[in-house]
């Protein structure tokens, strides 16, 4: 009787095929999981920013000539928070009549995004948020005085315990 050897050469290269497969199966929904259009840096998605970076480049060089944008909140918690912008020119007067934006952002989703306006309180302005989630936060705000001066400042902050 003789001995049958087995050649394992035919498993070996549909394993490889089938490995294969499940790879770029993997890399397609990690791809469309995170998306690239959804850097928020500019309150816009990926196709407005790349359309108009010239123009809101030109207005944030405006901006910054001009103004002088701080965020006096330095420590977030979890729960109710009361966030505190100053805005000023150069020259140290206070602007009151700018419209600004914020976008409370995780620094890796868009999933818990909350977008708010801050309004006028003298001397500053003050937005409310309340966060339900511990961890990095990303606070984009968006100031706008007139057409040409538009600004775009981002923060990144933790919440406490």
């Amino acid at each position: 009787m003789s001995k049958v050897e087995k050649n394992y050469w035919p498993h070996f290269i549909i394993a490889l095929v089938l490995f294969a497969v499940v790879l770029g199966v993997w890399t397609i929904k990690a791809a469309m999981d995170n998306p690239v259009e959804l850097d928020n840096a500019y309150m816009l998605n990926y196709h407005m920013v790349d359309e108009d970076i010239n123009e809101i480049l030109k207005r944030q060089q405006n901006f910054d000539k001009i103004y002088q944008l701080d965020l006096l909140t330095k420590d977030i918690n979890l729960g109710k928070n009361e966030i505190k912008i100053l805005l000023k020119n150069k020259k140290g007067n206070l602007i009151k009549n700018a419209k600004i934006e914020i976008l409370v952002t995780r620094p890796d989703t868009t999933k818990y995004d909350k977008k708010i306006e801050a309004h006028y309180n003298d001397p500053y302005y003050v937005a409310a948020v309340d966060l339900n989630l511990e961890g990095r936060w990303n606070f984009v705000i968006k100031t706008k005085i007139d057409k040409d001066a538009i600004g775009f400042k981002t923060y990144k902050l933790s919440t406490l315990k």
